[in-house]
């Protein structure tokens, strides 16, 4: 993902990335490198992530206990999209102990950041607490009774920017090596919280198809 060469616009997007990050008290490396530049980015397609946004949103709605994983197994086949489940999401939902529910309720981070990249959210917020995906109004979303998710997907032929969603992506990388740091030597973070950033710094991974590793092999390297 880092080059050693790069683009015009790397150094700019590290600098406000490292200027906004300062206004906000939270400590910066500087000698973290740019990340890719847009030039040799290729973004994840518009329905690749509104594919990915409704098995997340259905995942998490078993991890919330608002339906049953049977209920969830039984809906995404009925749509064809059981088959776009990853080898982990298909564990969770035939075994889905109380240990990965607490772990798939983080997803909803996911969720947002993908919302955002589609345009159905605003702006992804600062990462001081969870997301509330109630902010999200049902009919935009893509899951729900009665709701056939595949007219949300086949809905988007265009995201955000590849220059919006690299400048967020920056931003994470670098917010992340903070809470790294704050727990490997005891720093305080400034209203950041680590489970907010990292969750929003995977989706932001995938979307710009890091290392091209695919959903359940992300790593979030800083």
């Amino acid at each position: 993902m880092f080059k050693r060469f790069k683009s015009p616009k790397q150094p700019n997007r590290k600098e406000r990335t490292e200027e906004f990050l300062k206004s906000k008290g939270v400590k910066i490396n500087e000698h973290l490198p740019h990340i890719e530049a847009e030039e040799d980015t290729t973004l994840r397609a518009p329905k690749e992530i509104a594919q990915r946004v409704s098995v997340l949103a259905t995942t998490n709605m078993v991890a919330f206990n608002v339906i049953e994983a049977e209920d969830a197994i039984e809906y995404l086949k009925t749509y064809h999209l059981w088959e776009l489940l990853t080898p982990k999401e298909k564990s969770f939902l035939e075994n889905p102990t109380d240990d990965k529910k607490t772990q798939e309720t983080w997803k909803c981070e996911g969720i947002w950041v993908l919302m955002w990249a589609l345009g159905v959210v605003e702006d992804i917020g600062y990462p001081d607490k969870m997301c509330d995906l109630n902010q999200i109004p049902f009919e935009k979303y893509p899951i729900g009774e009665g709701k056939d998710p595949n007219t949300f997907i086949n809905s988007f032929s265009k995201s955000r920017t590849k220059t919006e969603i690299l400048d967020a992506n920056d931003l994470y990388y670098r917010m992340d090596w903070t809470c790294v740091d704050a727990r490997l030597n005891g720093h305080e973070l400034n209203g950041l919280n680590p489970g907010v950033v990292y969750e929003r710094h995977y989706a932001l991974n995938w979307l710009v198809n890091y290392m091209d590793q695919e959903w359940d092999d992300i790593s979030c390297d800083t």
